[in-house]
């Protein structure tokens, strides 16, 4: 055991001759190593070369703050510096080396973990997750830049991979005239003894999704179904392929029902982090949304100052691209499409944040979840309305997008991506202002003649009825119900505990909850209506599966984008 973790130190530290880097001067070059003591991961060894300033002073920058947690440099241990010395601290967050003008300087350090428990819900991915067994590194925690270098080229390697274990990250196999710095601190790390690795292509570039943890579904489908959806949406653009990397770790609280999915765009992929009881559905619809940021705030052009302000369509839009996208690769029916839909008009109807403008949404949005869902939706269904109105130049909304791409220069330098799309699609034809406005929208309900029929409908408000709260034992009990609603109907009460849930759909009182609960008696199941006092009147789409076969597949190609108006 000490021989192999002197080995791996001694091939994290042993660059070469100095000066003598493979990639040149400028460029930042970062080697990682794992740390493993007695079989188990304590820390990852990180190496950092780079050229000095040539005035003998150059700063580095720690991690900081990040994604609501501060002092991440407290995730740096045992900091040195080759061929300089540190100058007196003046910030935690900022060191001044001191060295020859001009010299190669070769900082290293150690990334530690400051959990002892694996992650559940609500776990702060700002910082490493080093366990004895696997890590899960987003880089704003881990990487120390060279100050004022952000844009400067960079490369990554790791230096050794221990016998039994497994890494892989973003930046694997990037070339260096594709990396730079901020790129580097914006990637993902992965490793451990249980990984599962698993490589497809799309457009001739890799997909590769990397799991841990057991799920609901085979790896061999995630990856073939992501591989699809990738390849839809790189065709929805008219764009080329690029890599694509997708790790997934499990968090702890599913088996208890809690629900949990999330993750981070990533240099060159996406982060995802899910309790196990998440479906593989779910799961694509994240990452097409997320594989969609690719354009929508990327390659579209510039965003807002203030992006919250146009998150109408590089997020409400992106939803419905890839609603799109994934009925056109196979990986979602009709009926998947139609259901998600129905789920999104509800919403719209029932959000507290209806009438806001786009202006308070934007500035209630990191405050208000509600705010936060409501200007998605708005976006996503003014998309079908500019889709169906198919005005302007090209007509409908996949038309518009792909002549962004195509042809950037057509567009003053300065002006937003959103302002591009008005432009592009004579944007006043869909009462722009109006639905910046808060208006209400209106959707044609000869929308999916192809599918079905929009109609209104009503039906009563999503009300729990009950609150909850974490007790001194650590466990949820409920701590008030609602006396003569249905969860009181149900037998729920006061002081009970949680176990898990066993079905519900948050917002939706048509759907039962099933909860299992605990108390003197024993454990049981209650199962109630979540109906409210109060009805929401919202449009429906009804679907009517057509008998004959070319009808049903006109339906699909409408869904999917293909087809724009009867």
């Amino acid at each position: 055991m000490i021989r192999s973790l002197l080995l791996a130190l001694a091939l994290l530290f042993s660059t070469g001759p100095l000066g003598a880097s493979p990639f040149g001067a400028s460029v930042s070059e970062y080697t990682g190593t794992p740390e493993i003591v007695d079989g188990e991961l304590r820390a990852l060894l990180v190496e950092l070369r780079f050229q000095g300033e040539a005035d003998g002073m150059t700063d580095i920058e720690l991690p900081d703050h990040w994604a609501g947690s501060e002092r991440l440099y407290e995730n740096i241990e045992d900091l040195s510096v080759e061929n300089g010395s540190f100058a007196p601290v003046a910030s935690p967050a900022l060191r001044t080396i001191r060295h020859r003008p001009g010299a190669v300087l070769i900082v290293r350090y150690r990334v530690v973990g400051r959990s002892g428990a694996d992650p559940g819900p609500g776990f702060e991915k700002a910082h490493p997750i080093i366990r004895p067994g696997w890590l899960y590194i987003l880089g704003e925690g881990a990487f120390v830049m060279p100050a004022g270098r952000d844009d400067n080229p960079a490369a990554f390697r790791w230096a050794a991979e221990p016998e039994g274990w497994t890494f892989a990250s973003d930046l694997d196999g990037v070339a260096t005239s594709e990396l730079t710095v901020s790129g580097v601190a914006s990637s993902i790390l992965i490793g451990g003894t249980d990984l599962r690795v698993t490589g497809r292509e799309a457009g001739g570039q890799p997909v590769r999704v990397v799991l841990r943890g057991e799920w609901g579904f085979a790896d061999d489908a995630f990856a073939d179904a992501l591989a699809r959806v990738i390849a839809a949406e790189n065709a929805y653009f008219n764009d080329e392929a690029i890599p694509y990397f997708v790790p997934l770790i499990p968090l702890t609280g599913g088996e208890t029902g809690a629900i949990s999915l999330g993750g981070t765009g990533r240099t060159g992929g996406f982060a995802l982090a899910s309790t196990t009881n998440q479906s593989l559905g779910d799961f694509l619809r994240l990452l097409a949304h997320e594989y969609g940021h690719r354009w929508f705030g990327g390659s579209l052009g510039p965003v807002a100052e203030n992006g919250a302000l146009e998150y109408w369509f590089t997020e409400g839009f992106d939803d419905f691209v890839a609603g799109q996208a994934l009925v056109q690769s196979g990986v979602w029916t009709a009926e998947d499409y139609i259901a998600r839909l129905n789920e999104v008009l509800l919403r719209y109807a029932s959000s507290s944040a209806h009438g806001m403008s786009n202006t308070e949404l934007a500035a209630a949005f990191w405050d208000n979840p509600d705010a936060q869902q409501h200007i998605y939706d708005r976006g996503h269904l003014f998309a079908l309305v500019v889709d169906w109105s198919g005005v302007g130049e090209g007509g409908d909304v996949r038309r518009i997008l792909r002549r962004m791409v195509r042809e950037p220069q057509a567009f003053g330098a300065d002006k937003t991506q959103a302002e591009r799309f008005v432009e592009s699609a004579a944007m006043e034809a869909f009462s722009l202002e109006e639905m910046l406005a808060g208006e209400p929208l209106e959707l044609p309900l000869e929308l999916f003649f192809l599918c079905g029929s929009l109609s209104w409908t009503e039906q009563p408000v999503y009300a729990s009825g009950y609150s909850a709260e974490t007790r001194g034992d650590g466990l949820l009990y409920f701590a008030s119900v609602v006396e003569g609603s249905p969860a009181w109907g149900a037998g729920l009460r006061p002081n009970m505990r949680y176990i898990r849930r066993e079905s519900f759909r948050p917002g939706d009182s048509s759907v039962p909850i099933v909860m299992r609960v605990a108390d003197e008696v024993g454990e049981r199941v209650l199962r109630w209506l979540p109906e409210g006092d109060e009805t929401v009147r919202y449009l429906r789409l009804n679907y009517t599966p057509a008998p004959d076969e070319a009808e049903r597949e006109a339906c699909r190609a409408r869904l999917a984008g293909e087809t724009v108006s009867p």
